[in-house]
């Protein structure tokens, strides 16, 4: 997965509050220790690299989550999303009568079939 930097920063604030979730702790300083992991993921550090592609795993699978509960118009039809099933490469939006693969980079043009 290719990062660029403007990613890193903007989703900077996001990823550090995913982290201290996470459990991380500042020793000392929480001032230091952001300027620290900001400077890491800029410098492309493995490991900090490596929270941060798991971070954006958990931001697209939260996104897909956010869709239960609503309306879709498609086909003609609409149908309330009661669950969606998350894969690594795809997920599946369930409804009753429909069970419609996707994948993430579909994901905004599904956002726009919500009614």
């Amino acid at each position: 997965m290719i990062i660029d930097e403007n990613q890193k920063i903007r989703l900077f604030d996001r990823f550090y509050t995913w982290l201290k979730d996470d459990g991380l702790k500042p020793k000392r300083s929480e001032r230091l220790h952001r300027k620290k992991i900001f400077a890491s993921l800029l410098a492309n550090d493995k490991m900090t690299i490596e929270n941060f592609n798991d971070f954006l795993k958990d931001e697209k699978r939260n996104k897909v989550k956010e869709l239960i509960g609503n309306t879709i118009f498609y086909k003609n039809k609409s149908f309330t999303i009661s669950n969606t099933e998350i894969n690594e490469n795809e997920f599946f939006i369930v409804a009753q009568d429909l069970r419609m693969k996707c994948t993430y980079e579909q994901l905004d043009e599904i956002k726009k079939l919500i009614i």
